[in-house]
């Protein structure tokens, strides 16, 4: 039977290419391979586009083009303009660690996840740190690369023992730069991250010392939230309300992202005092901050109801106490 449709096949293909039928094929294939290559000429098929000839700029300006493209998503010429920066600036100089780091950021994090190369953005991260090992940019590329040792594809799980081995060496190599705060901050949180009792405990203890000996630090919230998340797990709710509160307190407004918003903390704050710690006071002010501030917001709703559950609350409790003394009277 297979047989008998095979020849079926090939008796219908060789009459469609028989007489006016090839013809036509034959037409249309010269007009699709016109129009391809019209489109190849033009630059319009990907697969065919000359590459973008980058006109000469000083490297500075090249850098700066670079990350605006970088943020466009525009990863290809963002690195032509990297490479070339690096390329026209000498050796340690600002320009050419820029340009370098630039590059490495786009291995680094382009997208989508299938285009990155953490390999080659490992290599040039290093290759930074070699020409110039006490600059600023060398300090943020060895977080870069504890990062990456961090950050792994989904379905895998990290090296949590070089993981903090990398985020401790940031530390010790640079340990007045801003990049050792947040290495301290990461390294503390793959213990809270363990969800075990021991691990958390001494990360509270160091997350404790890092507020009182950093006041002033950009990471002194994020220091509380972890803080706050140690406590959950160590059930401790009245000082995780307390840390929700003190992260909140000193979070730093970025007035450059549009994005950045305070519904999310407000509701946290509100549920966890009124469900775990029973600050009903607490409770209403954030649910009432959230219904003031975000009126649009989807969790308005619930803020209303919670409000009038609390209010519910309160009268049936006060009903029984009356009730009591009615009794004892």
């Amino acid at each position: 039977m297979l047989a008998v449709v095979r020849q079926v096949r090939h008796h219908e293909w060789s009459g469609f290419m028989s007489g006016p039928n090839r013809v036509l094929l034959r037409g249309k294939t010269l007009l699709s391979a016109g129009i391809a290559g019209a489109l190849c000429a033009a630059g319009i098929l990907c697969s065919c586009r000359r590459a973008e000839t980058l006109p000469k700029k000083p490297p500075e300006k090249l850098i700066a083009l670079g990350w605006n493209d970088f943020r466009l998503r525009e990863y290809n010429r963002a690195l032509r303009r990297f490479e070339a920066a690096a390329r026209n600036s000498a050796t340690g100089s600002q320009e050419r660690l820029q340009a370098l780091y630039g590059m490495a950021t786009v291995w680094n994090l382009r997208l989508p996840l299938v285009d990155q190369d953490k390999k080659q953005a490992e290599k040039i991260y290093r290759q930074l740190i070699a020409e110039a090992p006490q600059s600023d940019l060398a300090a943020w590329s060895m977080l870069a690369l504890a990062r990456m040792k961090h950050l792994v594809p989904p379905g895998q799980n990290p090296d949590y023992d070089e993981v903090r081995r990398a985020y401790r060496q940031v530390i010790e190599r640079y340990p007045d730069h801003l990049a050792a705060e947040e290495a301290f901050i990461y390294l503390q949180s793959t213990y809270v991250a363990t969800l075990r009792p021991e691990p958390t405990r001494r990360a509270v203890e160091a997350l404790k010392k890092f507020i009182r000996e950093h006041p002033d630090s950009g990471f002194v919230s994020a220091a509380w939230s972890l803080l706050a998340v140690s406590y959950d797990t160590l059930d401790m709710q009245k000082e995780r309300l307390d840390a929700e509160l003190q992260a909140l307190k000193t979070r730093e407004v970025d007035p450059t992202n549009p994005f950045q918003e305070n519904a999310w903390q407000y509701w946290n704050i509100a549920t966890i005092a009124e469900f775990e710690v029973g600050d009903f006071e607490t409770a209403r002010k954030y649910y009432r901050k959230l219904i003031e501030e975000y009126p649009t917001d989807i969790r308005r709703y619930g803020c209303e109801k919670a409000l009038k559950r609390m209010d519910e609350i309160e009268q049936r409790i006060r009903a029984r106490l009356r009730s009591r003394r009615g009794d004892q009277g």
